[in-house]
Parts: structure tokens; sequence; C-alpha cells
């Protein structure tokens, strides 16, 4: 993704005091985190090691102004933000707190579940849905559902490891707007891990496949 994409990306998220760090160097530590973000403001909680490469990273600041500054520092500055020599890629979570007690969603599996958030039934076809998701490897199976959170679909990868990747990349981001209709602006998406392992779709239709 191109350099203008990333900033781009980060100015249209809802803002959050926490921050979502990717492309870190290996095993980058929690002080390493502290150091590039304390100009900005006291972190009051760090995540490491996260994604399936643990190249990843949350910070929670102690005020959402914080966090607002240095996403807007490094979206205009011509430096990128770096830990030892390394271009770091900074966006605001979907988090607004960090957790570190796993829920069972957390617990990494080959199917996702998705929340759209958002839209109604048939607002978003499963045809963008499996464009989206394939993005990241084949998608074997898709149900779509709805249910109290809302619009609802169960991707299944073949492993593990491509649904981590594909949650990682997605979560908290909005399906790209020319996929939606054209009375909808965005629609966020919400990524747990399902306890499903293999979808029992009995016939393909335009609910499943």
């Amino acid at each position: 993704m191109s350099g203008s994409g990333q900033s781009q990306f980060r100015c249209t998220q809802t803002p959050s005091k926490v921050l979502h760090l990717r492309n870190l160097p290996w095993e980058c530590n929690e002080e390493e985190l502290v150091e590039l973000c304390k100009p900005f403001g006291k972190i009051v909680n760090t995540k490491c090691d996260v994604g399936t490469n643990r190249n990843q990273a949350f910070v929670e600041f102690v005020d959402l102004s914080q966090a607002i500054n240095m996403v807007s520092y490094y979206a205009s500055s011509s430096e990128p933000a770096q830990i030892r020599g390394k271009t770091v890629y900074i966006q605001y979570s979907n988090r607004h707190e960090i957790v570190n007690n796993k829920s069972p969603g957390d617990v990494p599996g080959n199917v996702l579940l998705v929340t759209i958030e958002g839209v109604e039934a048939g607002d978003v076809s499963i045809d963008v849905i499996h464009l989206v998701f394939s993005a990241f490897g084949f998608v074997h199976k898709i149900a779509t559902f709805e249910k109290a959170a809302g619009f609802q679909a169960l991707i299944q990868y073949s492993d593990v490891q491509t649904a981590s990747t594909a949650r990682d990349s997605l979560d908290g981001r909005s399906i790209p707007r020319y996929l939606l209709p054209s009375h909808l602006n965005e629609c966020q998406l919400r990524i747990s891990y399902s306890a499903h392992t293999d979808l029992n779709i009995k016939f393909q239709s335009h609910r499943s496949r």
C-alpha cells in the first residue's frame, strides 16, 4: 500500500485513544513503544507481539487528544515513525481500551465471525464479502445471517494463519466505498474468531456459499 494510502486511511478512521501499530521489528518491546509515543503523551497500557507474525502492537494513551496528535503528526510528516530504523504504520484501533485477558473470540481459529456495522441485510452482497476476504487467501465457505448484533457473516479459511492475517488486516476497517450501494458511506467490520471449524452449508444461495 502506498504511503498516501496509509495516511488517507488513518485520517478516515474514528479516533480512539488506542493506536494500532504495524510492521514492527522483531521482538519489539514495551520500552521501545513507549519511547516512540511519549513525545505525544502518557502511555497507560500496551499490548505487544500481536498478529500472526507478532509484528503488531497496541498502545493506549491516557487521553484521546494525545492519540490524535500522534496520528496527525505522522500523517502529515515527511519522516515516518520508526523503531530500529524500520518504518512503523500507525492507525486508530477500533478498541477504546486495551484488555489483555483473552475472550473466546480472541482464540485463533480458521473461521471468522464478521459483524458488518451500519448495514441492512442485502446492502452488502455475498460476492462483495467474498471479494474482500479472498484477498488474504482461499475462502472455502461463507454464511450470512442477521442477529441482534446486526448483519453478520461466517468466513471459513483453510487454516488459522490465513484467518489471522485477514482479521489483523480488516478488523476495524470499512469495506471500500466503491463496493457499497450508493446510499452507504461506510460500514465497519468487527471481526472475532468463531468456535466453528467447518461450516455446514447445505446449498448455495444469496446468503451462503
